[in-house]
């Protein structure tokens, strides 16, 4: 009789174990399912439709009141629904040049590097720009194959006197991509570089928030629309 005696704290002990388990994971899962279905507020300009995936739960973010004290030309502005433990941010954090740079809202923002090429890319890329006279230059979100992460392009635009315009788009490892835009600041099409003729039916672009979403085979890019006309 001692031992069954004994056996029903430990069988206690084991329920409110498991009990608190389940509810662990049930609280990561209802915050995960949160942050997917997050309302953002109209304190934000949101860019894109997900970072660093199209569905992700964090987003790239343009000027207002809630981000210009901490927008940087060298950098990217993320922000995240939720605390900066959360598992969205921290994914960003643990793999990027990244750093947290405040809380508005309840968003979590996060500073992104855009300067990280090494010597040797920026040279080439520096190099093959400097061919070309354009009306201004910068960089822009860029993913190439399925599922891979977004990384940062340089990029050049050249605005033509009927307000058309060609964003030549420089892979760190050195390749290029032009893409034609027309007067009405639609996607034409694409080429290899400036100057070949566009190649048909491979572009597919979608617009979102003043951001042209293009894919071009395995390739995306985000191309915002005052790159091409300039304001």
């Amino acid at each position: 009789m001692k031992c069954a005696s004994r056996s029903f704290p430990a069988a206690a002990m084991l329920t409110a174990v498991v009990a608190i388990a389940l509810s662990c994971n049930s609280s990561s899962a209802s915050a995960a399912a949160d942050s997917k279905h997050f309302a953002w507020p109209s304190s934000f300009v949101v860019l894109g439709d997900g970072y660093p995936h199209a569905g992700d739960a964090c987003r790239r973010l343009g000027e207002s009141s809630a981000t210009a004290n901490y927008l940087d030309h060298t950098a990217m502005l993320v922000g995240c629904p939720g605390p900066r433990h959360s598992d969205d941010a921290r994914a960003i954090l643990d793999h990027r040049r990244a750093h947290v740079v405040g809380e508005a809202d309840g968003v979590t923002l996060i500073s992104i590097s855009t300067e990280g090429l090494s010597a040797s890319d920026d040279r080439s890329g520096h190099a093959s720009m400097q061919d070309t006279h354009f009306s201004a230059t910068g960089t822009l979100p860029c993913e190439r194959g399925a599922g891979q992460t977004k990384t940062m392009c340089k990029f050049g635009v050249v605005r033509h006197g009927d307000r058309s315009a060609t964003v030549v788009v420089y892979w760190p490892d050195g390749n290029t991509r032009a893409i034609l835009f027309g007067a009405n600041g639609r996607v034409l099409g694409a080429a290899m570089k400036a100057g070949d003729r566009p190649m048909p039916g491979n572009t597919l672009t979608q617009k979102n928030a003043g951001i042209n979403l293009i894919s071009i085979g395995n390739e995306r890019y985000e191309v915002e629309d005052a790159v091409v006309s300039g304001h």
